[in-house]
């Protein structure tokens, strides 16, 4: 079950990175009308995404974590559950500098 862990590890960051540049939600939540939504609803107010973007990672990084075989999946160094995140957090900073930076 570890190798599995890993791979839902390194896999969830980068595909939270995809959803959240490329605004892959699964659903929008408005919580001005406290409702979830599958597709944009303008009307509704201020849009809540994070929510949307876990859920798109989670069952992305589960179905693929699942999808590899244990023996192939066991074989992979757990380092790479540090790495990879830890990449993905840098990228996701230098993405988002802007908000500190004038």
């Amino acid at each position: 079950m570890t190798g599995r862990l890993t791979i839902f590890s390194i896999l969830f960051g980068v595909f939270y990175l995809a959803a959240f540049y490329y605004d892959l939600a699964l659903f929008r939540y408005y919580p001005e009308a406290g409702q979830f939504h599958l597709l944009r609803n303008d009307n509704l107010g201020v849009v809540i995404l994070w929510y949307g973007w876990i859920a798109t990672s989670a069952l992305a990084s589960a179905a693929i974590a699942f999808a590899v075989p244990r023996k192939m999946a066991d074989r992979l160094w757990p380092g790479w559950a540090w790495i990879i995140p830890t990449a993905v957090v840098v990228g996701m900073l230098i993405y988002e500098r802007r908000w500190f930076v004038s």
